[in-house]
């Protein structure tokens, strides 16, 4: 690669355009300095009480209440409103205020608080501008003053006039605090005094963290400083093709240098930016300082808005500096690229005239290189005559420059000087301010004690005058207070009396609704169990199986349990058959379907009354069977017949009529008089319709039961 390395010319040539870049701003022009503070009172005295009396007479003129007050607390202001604002003959009754107010006979002009609190408070703008006008003449003569000011004390009247208010004020139900004033005085200075120290608190907490961040901040600028002209001086270098001492390629070093000075100064921003939000958050915190009339003046306001302006010149001085190593850069950036412009371009030319495989291989004739020197001779002293322009047209330059800056260093000595005039005027307003709110101070104690002095005398007669009046009070209060409680207790304990009667009748109602909402719920209970073993002796199992039974053991615990240990339904549950309990029962149908298989064999078997009888005996009854016919003498219930004259094919023929009529029981009868083999074929049918017919009665007898009951509970 080529490379062009610059003469010492050139560099001052660079230097001269870095400064002309560098020049800094011309500084603003300073500040007049304030007025004095002397003028600047008499002129809101000037404009400010006339616009205050005014808008006081119109506000008296409108609201009558406030007229009443201002005369009950301000002496002589009576008369004086009576000369300028005359009342009519009606007033208005005055209306009752639940906050005592002072009696007539404690007048006198309201105590003047130098107070720095916001102007909304009426009293203490009223004692500031009592107080105003003196401030202008203690700068000349402080004996004065304190006269004056001894003036502005508390008349009190004779003590005839006192007493005779008193009593007046007796007769009253107000109640009086002479200690009110005071109470409040000291409460507003304690404001005052918690919001400067709140005040003072936080500015050292911003302060010390504006400091070390302002120190972080320093420390980050200069770094990336000092990293932009280390990488300034790295790219030098390697455009002048000067290795380091450890002999490597000097362009990684640049770019080594590069990323340092980029992270730093990544590092300087982010450190400015925390900066500079810190200072805000501290210069707003200083102008409500300011703006405040309590904290104003306070020295610790005054010290962070010098150590502000301190932290700001520094970071200002850091920041110059990264400005110009920034220019620096920018000025070697610049001429780096016109380096490899110019290189590029002589490639250009030089590939013009010679091929580049030629170049590249390195063989050139005799001819071509005399070309190729001719031709840097030609641009050799083309560049001569280029720079010596340039020599003669910088050098101008820096002439114009130079008076130009010469201008700008006046103008900043000039700006300096004002700065400093004006910083030091405004450190004279501060001292100035400092003693005048001092001189105020002291004032205002000597107006207390006065006050507090003129006080005690009114204030210990009034102590005794309520002491009297607080005893007796006291006993009349005591004296209602026993009526009224003793009235109270006795309406009281009758209307508990009264309560605790309907309660109870309340709880009795409840109770016997819960006794007879168990007693339904139980009866529901027991029907919904024998409806259930109703069903199952009724229809049989659900399951669908009518080979087998069901037991009823369950159904009948079911009951029981339903029952709540009645004793009649348990009498009633004992007599269920055994059987019936852990086998179960066939139902009516199935009884029905058995019976008459029944009766065909006991037909068959009709004249055989001897077991083992003989063949001959089975077939003459089969055939008699077949050939006899029914004879019925019972049709109702109302006949009556011999039972003892009924041969067994009779006794099956009325078992079978009743059966068809679906009276299982009378049916049940005719077959137990039956005799011989009949009887032994039909025991088992006989056992199981006897079982049935029982459990069935017991069943019926416990839904009977359970239907009145839960009809007796429910009517």
């Amino acid at each position: 690669m080529w490379r062009a390395r610059p003469s010492g010319k050139g560099w001052h040539f660079i230097n001269a355009i870095k400064q002309l870049t560098t020049t800094p701003a011309p500084l603003p022009m300073p500040k007049s300095p304030a007025k004095s503070n002397t003028l600047r009172y008499l002129k809101i005295l000037g404009f400010g009480l006339p616009a205050t009396a005014g808008s006081l007479l119109g506000y008296v003129w409108y609201d009558p209440n406030f007229r009443q007050q201002l005369q009950a607390n301000i002496p002589y202001v009576k008369e004086l409103l009576e000369v300028i604002l005359p009342e009519s003959d009606t007033e208005t009754p005055p209306t009752r205020k639940q906050i005592p107010e002072i009696p007539a006979s404690f007048e006198g002009p309201p105590i003047p608080i130098i107070s720095t609190d916001d102007k909304k408070d009426t009293a203490v703008e009223k004692g500031f501008n009592i107080i105003a006008p003196e401030l202008v003449h203690a700068q000349h003569c402080q004996t004065s003053d304190i006269v004056r000011v001894e003036d502005l004390c508390l008349h009190f009247p004779d003590s005839s006039s006192t007493e005779k208010d008193v009593s007046v004020q007796a007769g009253s139900q107000e109640k009086i605090d002479p200690s009110a004033g005071e109470t409040q005085l000291q409460r507003r200075d304690e404001d005052d005094k918690a919001n400067s120290a709140a005040l003072e608190t936080l500015l050292h907490k911003l302060l010390a963290n504006s400091q070390i961040l302002v120190t972080e901040a320093v420390k980050a600028q200069t770094e990336a400083a000092a990293s932009t002209r280390h990488h300034s001086e790295l790219l030098k270098q390697a455009l002048n093709n000067v290795e380091d001492v450890f002999g490597t390629d000097p362009w990684e070093a640049v770019a080594v240098a590069n990323r340092e000075r980029e992270q730093a100064l990544l590092r300087a921003s982010e450190k400015v930016l925390e900066l500079k939000k810190c200072v805000e958050k501290l210069q707003d915190v200083i102008q409500e300082g300011k703006n405040n009339q309590v904290t104003q003046n306070n020295p610790v306001v005054i010290d962070a808005s010098r150590q502000l302006s301190e932290f700001m010149k520094e970071l200002g001085n850091v920041n110059s500096q990264v400005r110009q190593a920034e220019a620096e850069a920018n000025m070697v950036q610049k001429y780096k690229e016109l380096v490899e412009k110019g290189r590029k371009q002589f490639q250009k030319e030089i590939e013009s005239l010679v091929p580049a495989e030629k170049l590249s291989q390195g063989k050139l004739s005799e001819d071509e290189l005399n070309i190729l020197i001719a031709h840097s001779f030609r641009r050799v002293e083309q560049l001569q005559k280029q720079l010596l322009e340039l020599q003669t047209q910088e050098q101008q330059k820096l002439n114009a420059a130079l008076e130009i800056q010469k201008q700008e260093d006046v103008q900043l000595t000039e700006a300096t000087i004002s700065e400093e005039r004006q910083r030091i005027q405004e450190e004279f307003e501060h001292e100035k301010a400092k003693l005048q709110m001092d001189y105020l101070v002291k004032l205002e104690t000597e107006v207390r004690k006065q006050l507090a002095r003129q006080a005690a005398a009114h204030s210990d007669h009034l102590k005794d005058v309520l002491a009297v009046q607080k005893q007796e009070l006291t006993a009349e209060y005591h004296r209602v207070l026993q009526y009224k409680l003793l009235e109270e207790r006795e309406r009281f304990q009758t209307e508990v009396a009264a309560w605790i009667s309907r309660l109870k009748g309340i709880e009795a109602a409840v109770e016997a609704r819960a006794a007879s909402e168990k007693l339904t719920r139980s009866a529901q209970n027991l029907w919904l169990s024998c409806i259930a073993l109703n069903s199952l002796i009724t229809f049989g199992s659900e399951s669908g199986d009518d080979k087998q039974t069901k037991p009823l053991r369950s159904n009948v615990q079911a009951i029981l349990e339903a029952a709540n240990q009645n004793t009649f339904v348990q009498t009633v549950v004992e007599n269920f058959p055994d059987v019936a309990l852990d086998r179960g029962i066939n139902t009516e149908d199935e009884l029905k379907d058995r019976f008459y298989r029944v009766t065909r064999i006991c037909r068959r078997l009709g004249l055989v009354d001897t077991p083992n009888s003989s063949l001959y005996s089975y077939l003459v009854s089969y055939l008699h069977s077949l050939l006899i016919l029914d004879n019925l003498e019972a049709l109702s219930e109302a006949d009556e017949i011999d039972l003892n004259e009924l041969d067994t094919f009779t006794l099956l023929a009325h078992a079978k009529y009743w059966m068809e009529k679906g009276h299982m029981d009378h049916a049940l009868r005719f077959m137990i008089q039956l005799h011989g083999e009949s009887r032994r074929a039909a025991s088992d049918w006989i056992n199981e319709a006897r079982v049935f017919l029982e459990t069935k009665q017991i069943v019926r007898t416990l839904m009977a039961y359970a239907s009145a009951s839960g009809l007796a509970n429910t009517f």
